[in-house]
């Protein structure tokens, strides 16, 4: 890991403008930057930190505060990984077989299936954070930070695990994250996940967050192998969104 390494994961995962310097060698796939992605979503908590924090000095209810947040989050990655949850909930919940399914998450109109994932993601990501934000600025924030690290090393896990399940698609075309890069992000949301919890989760709220993190993401993980025989840039994306939901949803359950 390296900080143009940080700087190109933070183009791939954000909508925030790079110089083109860090993109200078040829032959560079976006899987060479996948140890940096658990450090790049703490760096992209930040600015919903900060909003949450003046929100809550300045009185706003935590329901309020959790909403600015969140929408702030989606304005920040583009919607990235909300659009691969919205795509796998349609092929998923609509194809009949791995050609239908796949068909139907390449096509960029939502559908039912999708609009209710995405849903139900903001839905239980403001609702647990909004706990959080009760408890204080800084139980809020921890959790913040904790949940966007948590959910890109989730990220890196499924991709890692899983085949490509198109040879024609992005996802493939991307490459395979090495697992020198899997222990790099495992390594870095540790060392996170442990500095939050001693400043402001605890040991045991967050160890419990992480189980329900992690079975989370082996349930995307387990039901992208059924449905369409491996990952897509859509099931990449919606195991982030599903780990960040449950991450958070953790640590409100168990502070």
């Amino acid at each position: 890991m390296t900080p143009a390494s940080v700087m190109r994961a933070l183009a791939f995962l954000t909508r925030l403008p790079v110089p083109a310097r860090f993109f200078d060698r040829s032959g560079h796939a976006v899987s060479d930057d996948a140890g940096s992605f658990a450090l790049t979503g703490a760096l992209i908590a930040i600015p919903g930190t900060l909003v949450l924090v003046l929100a809550i000095i300045v009185g706003a209810p935590p329901p309020v505060t959790a909403t600015i947040v969140v929408i702030a989050t989606v304005i920040l990655t583009g919607a990235l990984h909300e659009d691969g949850l919205a795509d796998m909930a349609d092929g998923f919940g609509g194809g009949a077989n791995k050609e239908r399914r796949l068909e139907i998450m390449r096509d960029s109109a939502i559908g039912t299936y999708g609009v209710l994932a995405v849903a139900g993601s903001m839905l239980l990501q403001v609702t647990a954070l909004a706990a959080l934000c009760d408890a204080g600025a800084l139980q809020g924030s921890g959790a913040l930070i904790a949940a966007h690290a948590a959910s890109r090393a989730a990220m890196v896990w499924h991709w890692s695990n899983l085949p490509p399940a198109r040879a024609d698609g992005v996802a493939a075309r991307s490459g395979q994250p090495t697992g020198q890069a899997v222990n790099v992000a495992f390594v870095t949301s540790a060392a996170i996940l442990t500095i939050v919890a001693i400043i402001s989760l605890g040991v045991v709220t967050t160890i419990v967050a992480l189980l329900v993190t992690m079975a989370a993401t082996m349930g995307v993980s387990w039901l992208a192998r059924r449905m369409i025989d491996g990952h897509t840039g859509d099931t990449i994306g919606a195991t982030e969104q599903i780990a960040r939901a449950m991450m958070l949803a953790g640590l409100a359950m168990a502070a």
